[in-house]
């Protein structure tokens, strides 16, 4: 039957990109989903063949169909959402600080896409000497030193006054970030309504921004500077992946709120 081969074809190329996705750093997310999605039609496939058979494999081929229909319309929302939500704040506005939301770190050095924050915090507060820069992130698997220390350092390499860094090393996700370094301001005297910016990646603000209103931050209070990662034809597909997961992981916060370090 063409319609078997054709979903038994699509399964077989889903599988194969979710294996190479595994083998390009930075993409397991986007492999791990063409690999249910394989497995999805895989199953709708066998239960397709059953149907004329089977009354029960029929409703269950409608049933996995119509789920399907309902989650692919849920992740297009949110797409869309965290894609008209990756633009930053024009300039961040009066802060009384910057927080700079950690990533990863390869051993003692920064990934790309936490250099690429430190680069876009750098640039946001080269016309504000005297800004506070509140460096949040704790220590990873596979680090050997944690994100803030990472990142305090990175600044003071490329010119940032030593106490003008504060760091917290105890978040271990976007909410904990928020969490710690909004404790940290009080500690350190910043009045409870005082503006603060926030550094993250483009994608990321979307997921930010709603786990910042949901801690009570209005959206007067928070400005947003972004990071992008560089132009090429593997940091575009790159760039995608991490869209494609932020989707699932602002599903995550508005139905299941599990911390996520991501």
């Amino acid at each position: 039957m063409k319609r078997q081969r054709i979903l038994w074809n699509t399964a077989a190329v889903l599988a194969l990109l979710g294996a190479a996705g595994f083998g390009v750093s930075g993409m397991r997310f986007s492999g791990a989903l063409c690999w249910a999605a394989a497995l999805g039609l895989i199953v709708y496939a066998v239960l397709d063949r059953l149907a004329a058979e089977k009354p029960w494999a029929r409703w269950c081929a409608r049933a996995l169909l119509a789920l399907f229909c309902a989650g692919l319309a849920f992740f297009l929302v949110l797409e869309a959402r965290v894609i008209s939500g990756a633009r930053g704040d024009a300039d961040g506005g009066d802060a009384a600080c910057a927080v700079v939301l950690g990533a990863g770190v390869d051993g003692t050095q920064p990934s790309l896409t936490l250099a690429r924050r430190l680069d876009a915090t750098l640039q946001y507060i080269a016309d504000k000497p005297e800004l506070p820069v509140i460096v949040s992130g704790c220590r990873g698997l596979g680090e050997d030193i944690s994100e803030a220390e990472c990142m305090a350092r990175y600044l003071v390499a490329h010119g940032v006054a030593e106490s003008r860094i504060w760091k917290e090393e105890r978040a271990s996700s976007t909410r904990t970030n928020f969490e710690f370094s909004l404790a940290m301001m009080d500690e350190r005297g910043i009045a409870p309504d005082a503006p603060f910016a926030v550094v993250t990646s483009d994608y990321h603000i979307a997921r930010a921004r709603y786990i910042a209103r949901s801690a009570g931050i209005t959206e007067e209070r928070v400005a947003f500077i972004s990071s992008t990662l560089p132009h090429s034809a593997y940091y575009s597909v790159l760039t995608m992946n991490y869209y494609i997961r932020e989707a699932f992981a602002l599903a995550n916060e508005m139905l299941m709120k599990v911390d996520l370090d991501l």
